[in-house]
């Protein structure tokens, strides 16, 4: 395969397919010509080598990609670790976002003209453009009262938070705002969050890739373990990419 043996040429890591949830065949999820990959902008695999790989991964396995880079919903971190206003927090937020397009562009640009593919076979977006969408606000109405009276649903919102919430203080990081605090903004990011996977799944952009583990709140959702979903969440395909160590590091 062209990325693959580009990538090996590169000396990049190697990128392999760890858990696809639901649990289907790789000739299946290959069906499916269009995939979109969210940007977290504070994870360093979206950086250097790794990043270098995973997109030629990506390219050669699907015809489109989405990449959506999640700047705007950073706020949220301004919010809870600097106790920001909104307008300090979206200011903050953007500059992330600009500062990762500016140092990224040339990986996209040399990427497309090495491989001679078509510019639109990868398109790079903003968090704040997908929260216009007529999708995304109806999923997130739906969203927003299944945390206020479904109580599984909830519970596993608030699971997927308080751990994020653990997370920050484990890294000694410093709340600007109450622990009760961070973790109802943190359920406010998550549900902005699924939103937006629920709407780009109702757009096409149905298999989602991402060098992690998937959110524990999307895993009971797939399970069949909430009803009256979003229609996006009940067609919604997770990918997590494994990234074996660079050379480098061996």
């Amino acid at each position: 395969m062209i990325s693959d043996l580009n990538s090996k040429k590169l000396d990049l890591p190697s990128v392999s397919i760890a858990k696809v949830i639901p649990n289907i065949s790789t000739d299946e999820l290959f069906s499916y010509k269009k995939c979109f990959i969210g940007i977290s902008l504070e994870n360093p695999v979206f950086e250097g080598d790794s990043f270098c790989a995973i997109l030629h991964w990506i390219v050669e396995k699907f015809d489109q990609t989405l990449v959506v880079v999640g700047d705007y919903l950073c706020r949220y971190n301004e919010f809870i670790l600097n106790g920001s206003d909104e307008d300090m927090a979206a200011k903050a937020s953007s500059g992330l976002g600009d500062s990762f397009i500016l140092k990224t562009e040339q990986l996209f640009e040399r990427l497309l003209k090495n491989q001679k593919y078509p510019k639109e076979k990868i398109r790079l977006t903003r968090w704040q453009s997908h929260l216009e969408t007529d999708e995304y606000k109806k999923s997130k109405t739906i969203l927003d009262n299944l945390f206020l009276s479904d109580p599984g649903f909830r519970a596993a919102v608030e699971k997927d938070a308080s751990g994020f919430v653990k997370r920050l203080m484990k890294r000694n990081k410093t709340l600007a705002v109450s622990g009760e605090k961070a973790l109802r903004l943190s359920c406010e990011y998550l549900l902005e969050e699924i939103g937006v996977f629920s709407a780009l799944s109702e757009q096409g952009w149905q298999v989602e890739l991402y060098p992690g583990s998937e959110l524990g709140v999307l895993v009971y959702i797939a399970r069949g373990k909430c009803l009256n979903v979003p229609r996006g969440l009940t067609k919604r395909i997770s990918v997590e990419l494994k990234i074996a160590p660079d050379r480098s590091s061996r």
